[in-house]
């Protein structure tokens, strides 16, 4: 088999490779680990980053050999327009002896804030409200589908995204989470939890709203 040649002159891009940190107790941010050059090139086909939404548009990146796993993110900065771009890592493989190949999917990561609480009967049996866990992270929303229902008397729509987050973060159904920034920020139920994936969780989020 023939070696894979790789032009060192086109490895032009800049890239930040991401690390996952625990900045303080249940606040999770990503932080430059490392910088480094690349060629981007626009994937063919979508890049399904999710396993239970819906893909963002891809990119293929070749850089130098160099410790990186897909419990990292990257971030992009074009040379021509100097946009930087958040890029979510999905596939890391051997390109020859020297370089790798990954498969990102572009994305805009938000801020979120999840609490857990759970109910109690206190003194004269009322019903006491606690703040059992409280987490702040990074995450990524992909669509998964829009619902409206009309009912006798009212009608709810309900909003629902798939939320993706780096594998520390450790949601339960039930949970409050609050997307803090971008056009989807709202306060969420979790409904479902996909936990089986080696690099990531992935949450059902519905916001209801009556109309």
């Amino acid at each position: 088999m023939s070696a894979v040649s790789i032009d060192a002159g086109r490895l032009i891009q800049r890239l930040e490779i991401l690390a996952l940190t625990e900045s303080a107790p249940g606040v999770w941010t990503w932080q430059r680990a490392a910088g480094v050059k690349g060629r981007v090139e626009p994937s063919k086909t979508r890049n399904l980053f999710s396993a239970v939404g819906i893909g963002a548009r891809g990119v293929e990146i070749i850089i130098r050999r160099r410790a990186i796993t897909l419990h990292n993110a990257m971030v992009w900065t074009d040379f021509l327009t100097g946009r930087r771009q958040p890029l979510f890592l999905t596939d890391i493989a051997p390109q020859g002896r020297l370089h790798l190949k990954l498969q990102a999917a572009v994305v805009t990561p938000v801020t979120c804030t999840a609490e857990r609480t759970s109910a109690s009967v206190g003194s004269g049996g009322r019903p006491v409200t606690a703040e059992n866990a409280k987490l702040t992270f990074p995450g990524v929303l992909t669509e998964k589908y829009a619902r409206y229902e009309r009912e006798e008397t009212h009608a709810e729509n309900d909003t629902s995204y798939v939320l993706v987050t780096p594998k520390p973060v450790e949601l339960k159904a039930g949970d409050l989470v609050t997307v803090g920034d971008g056009p989807a920020k709202a306060v969420y139920n979790v409904t479902a939890c996909h936990v089986l994936d080696e690099w990531k969780n992935e949450y059902e989020i519905v916001w209801r709203r009556d109309v």
